[in-house]
C-alpha cells in the first residue's frame, strides 16, 4: 500500500493480499480498483439505499480524501481486481 487515503485500516507501506476470485462489488468490503487512466487504488465500496456506490477512503479526512459517488453503470468501467483479504507490515 502507498499512501495515507486508508488509514487507520491500511497504513503506507503495509503488504496487501488480494483475493482476484472476489470481483463482484459488496457493500463495505475493500477493493483493489483499475481506474481508466491505469492507475490501481484501494478503496472501500459503499452502496446506498438507491443502488448507487460511492468509492471511499477510509480516511476521516474527507477535505483530502473526498468519497467519490459513482453510479453503477460507471462502476462498470471500474475493473475490480480484487477484494483484500489480509494486511501486513514491517516491525
Amino acid at each position: 500500500a502507498e499512501g495515507s487515503s486508508m488509514e487507520p485500516t491500511i497504513s503506507d507501506g503495509e503488504v496487501l493480499l488480494i483475493d482476484r476470485t472476489e470481483r463482484t462489488p459488496r457493500n463495505g468490503k475493500v477493493f483493489a480498483l483499475l481506474r481508466p487512466d491505469g492507475s490501481v487504488s484501494i478503496k472501500r465500496l459503499i452502496q446506498s439505499f438507491s443502488g448507487d456506490w460511492l468509492i471511499r477512503s477510509d480516511n476521516p479526512d474527507k477535505t483530502n480524501y473526498p468519497d467519490e459517488p459513482i453510479s453503477p453503470e460507471d462502476l462498470q468501467h471500474v475493473e475490480i481486481i480484487g477484494r483484500s483479504v489480509w494486511r501486513g507490515g514491517g516491525m
